[in-house]
This record gives structure tokens, sequence and C-alpha cells, in this order.
């Protein structure tokens, strides 16, 4: 079961970009992952031009949190418990003077553990091995709702228009709605599919006035929605 994300946003410095991602790829992530209730661990790079002309309608927010867009890190748990466990490695007490350093590298960077709310898998479902790591191609949202009423809205929309879209759309593999128990936004949303070129074709479509109305109540977090590609594990 994989319940649980630690999801980190964060921007690295041209000068320690490389150094810094092959110390994740090679060191931390892969101890991360034998974690005891660590179910997978993946790094994505963020492209922040693609769905620019779209995230740009959106309404993101103007209050003074970390701004990190470059790429997201998320760790997978059966529950996010494991992660406020004693030997939790989200503890600067149970990180090593090393990772502490590096972590001082990533700027920006923006925190947030999340609670699994619904899922539904996709047409293209068996790309992906059931609890395992996300697909390559990934869109993730976070966001808050600008009132009670519309948080009701926002629900109604992923019940009844948005996943049972996502469950028959072809390039779809799964989505996932969430809430956080730590970080600014309250409601996340991450979405898998066979390749960004499928996205783009199948999956980007105009929306309807119901749902217009409901997501244009959505406050978003810096670059959110995210396009990722995955970087670790390897692509193959």
């Amino acid at each position: 079961m994989d319940n649980g994300i630690w999801a980190t946003w964060y921007n690295l410095d041209d000068d320690n970009k490389n150094d810094h991602i092959e110390w994740l790829h090679k060191s931390y992530l892969p101890k991360i992952r034998s974690h005891d209730g660590i179910a997978w661990v993946a790094h994505y790079r963020v492209d922040e031009e693609d769905y620019k002309e779209r995230r740009d309608t959106l309404p993101h927010t103007t209050e003074a949190i970390p701004q990190g867009t470059q790429f997201i890190c998320l760790v997978a748990a059966a529950s996010p418990h494991i992660f406020y466990k004693p030997n939790s490695p989200l503890f600067k007490e149970n990180q090593s003077n090393e990772t502490i350093s590096h972590f001082k590298e990533r700027k920006e960077s923006r925190t947030a553990i999340l609670i699994e709310e619904a899922r539904v898998n996709g047409p293209n479902f068996d790309k992906v091995s059931p609890g395992g790591v996300p697909a390559e191609a990934i869109q993730m949202g976070s966001y808050n709702m600008t009132s009670v009423e519309n948080e009701i809205e926002i629900g109604k929309w992923y019940a009844q228009v948005r996943f049972p879209f996502v469950a028959g759309v072809n390039g779809a593999i799964r989505a996932r709605k969430m809430l956080s128990t730590v970080g600014w936004a309250k409601h996340s949303v991450l979405y898998e599919f066979t390749s960004h070129e499928d996205r783009r074709k199948d999956i980007v479509k105009p929306f309807d006035p119901f749902s217009k109305k409901t997501v244009d109540e959505t406050v978003h977090a810096p670059g959110s929605p995210s396009i990722g590609y995955r970087i670790w594990p390897p692509v193959e």
C-alpha cells in the first residue's frame, strides 16, 4: 500500500545541480527506499514551459510561501504515520551531516505530507506495477479552495466529472486525489500518463462550464500544476 506521500518541491542552482542529483540518485534515495514502511521513491524534473499557457490562467497564491518549482521528490509509505515514527527520515535528528548539507543546497524547498482520499485507474493501468513507483510522465497539482462551499464543488467535480473521464481516456494510467496532513495546500492531485505526448493529445481538453467554474475557485501553489519527467528510478 502507498496511501501516504511525502512530497518536496524545490529548486537547485546550476553550479551544484549535477552533484546534488548524483548524490540523490546514487546515495540518498536508494537508502530512503529501503527504510521501514517505505513503498517507493520517485524523483521528477519539472518542465516549467509545458502547460504554461493553461497554468497561467489559474489563480495562484500571493502568500509568502517557498517558491520551489524545478524538481519534485516523492516518497510513498503505507500510511502518512510512517513519516511521524521516531526513526522517520523526515526528522532532522535522523539525518546525517551529509544529508543536512545537501538539503541546504535546495532553494525555496516546500514540503507536504499527503494522505490519499481516492484514486482511479485509467485504461493504461497495466503500464505500471500496482502499488509501484509512478509513471515516467506525471502532472501534479496542489491548491486550496476559496470557500467550504467550493470544497464541496471540487469534491463533486472529481467524483462526477474528472475521475470518470480519467477512467476512460486513452493515455491515462492512474490518478489519485490527496489531502495534506502537513503543508500549505490542503488539496493535491497526481495524474500518471503513458507519455506527455498522449497527455497533450487526449487529456488536455477545454473545460465544460461546471468544470471551469469549479477549477477557477482553486488557489494553486507556485508552479502548480507541475509537469514532471521521472529521472529516478531511471526510465527503462
